[in-house]
């Protein structure tokens, strides 16, 4: 009896060791195929973001993992139809009272649609002493008491697009005149150096630049293919507080044809702040060359520091034709980390990264010529911010 007993207890032992090795056995390769899952996601979003087909981007809605003011993208091609307007009463700017207090102190009748001219004269040449006489032609008999503490900065990015920049200033300036903004000054940023294009490094050197030397009260960031028609969407700062103006939020691509907001989270093509806000935002970020990626990379940078856009009921825009871009193959990618890195990628940086070449005086613009000192971010040690 005995042995029986022992025979029955080791058989029972034995089973029940053999149950648990086989649990844990599970357990282990449970873990295992989770860690594997998890691994693939992580991989398989990067690896997706060269594959996005921008036609599908355009479409789908976002979210964003919002944990101490850091936002990520969840999905990165569902970021387009995030909003990044202000809430309720605020998302528009309604410049009407502005308006009407233009007409009455200062006697300025401004029309709403204009019609622009999209064939500048021969003799329109922007680096010339003879455009002085379209000074004279466009410029108002007095200026308007309401903009006299005001300093407009119009920032232009631009290298190889002459005929864009000729109709833009053909229009923007008597544009500029009839609405009587005493001081302003407009900037063109040319990028000297060779390779990709970077327009965010242009507008950050070019700002940066303005703040040591002329010290404006407002800045405009403008692309050279959009141009304004309405006379009424006020080149100026005195209606904002600490929100940007995204002032070309409707535009047409046909001088005919109707009007469209290209996605709902865009931010870029004439945007206006005051110096603090952008010094607040750290700039734009100086990494994206090529076109594409460095507007949408404000936007969450406007997300990340609680700043809300606002747009004009009168922001409406011609886009002028120009060639196809070489687009950003890294944009996405770059738009995953941006706000990670966001206050060591922008203004504190920049003075490493590029430099004023050049500066000329013409009688329209000044002319400002940008060459870059670095370009391998390795080496870049940001500056630390005060």
């Amino acid at each position: 009896m005995a042995i029986q007993r022992y025979r029955s207890c080791y058989r029972s032992r034995k089973i029940t060791s053999s149950k648990r090795c086989t649990l844990w056995l599970s357990f282990i390769l449970f873990v295992l195929v989770l860690l594997l899952i998890i691994s693939y996601f992580q991989t398989s979003i990067y690896q997706s973001f060269q594959e996005l087909d921008d036609s599908i981007i355009y479409k789908k809605p976002w979210y964003l993992l919002h944990k101490q003011k850091v936002l990520v993208p969840v999905s990165i091609n569902r970021l387009y139809d995030y909003r990044v307007v202000c809430d309720g009463q605020s998302e528009i700017l309604n410049q009407t009272e502005l308006v009407n207090r233009l007409s009455t102190v200062c006697k300025i009748n401004l029309n709403g649609s204009l019609n622009i001219n999209l064939n500048p004269p021969n003799d329109f040449q922007l680096r010339s002493s003879l455009t002085s006489k379209y000074i004279n032609l466009w410029r108002a008999s007095n200026s308007c008491s309401i903009f006299e503490n005001e300093t407009l900065a119009i920032i232009i990015s631009y290298r190889d697009r002459e005929k864009n920049l000729k109709m833009l200033l053909y229009n923007l300036i008597p544009f500029l005149e009839r609405q009587r903004i005493r001081n302003y000054k407009i900037f063109i940023i040319e990028q000297q150096a060779s390779g990709s294009f970077n327009k965010g490094r242009l507008y950050n050197v070019a700002f940066n630049h303005l703040m040591r030397t002329s010290k404006p009260t407002c800045v405009i960031f403008h692309d050279v293919d959009l141009i304004p028609e309405n006379g009424q969407n006020l080149y100026s700062c005195l209606s904002l507080t600490h929100h940007p103006l995204h002032m070309s939020a409707n535009i047409h691509f046909d001088i005919n044809g109707s009007y469209t907001t290209i996605y709902s989270f865009l931010v870029g093509g004439v945007l206006a702040m005051r110096p603090e806000t952008f010094i607040r935002l750290n700039g734009y970020s100086n990494r994206y060359f090529n076109w594409g990626g460095e507007d949408d990379d404000m936007g969450l940078r406007f997300l990340s520091k609680d700043i809300c856009v606002q747009r004009p009921t009168t922001g409406y825009y011609y886009a002028a034709f120009h060639s196809i871009q070489t687009r950003n193959p890294n944009r996405f990618k770059l738009l995953f980390d941006a706000t990670l890195r966001q206050d060591s990628d922008g203004l504190n940086n920049i003075d490493q990264l590029a430099s004023v070449k050049h500066q000329y005086e013409y009688p329209l613009v000044t002319w400002i010529t940008v060459e870059w000192i670095e370009q391998d971010y390795s080496s870049v040690v940001p500056k630390k911010q005060t």
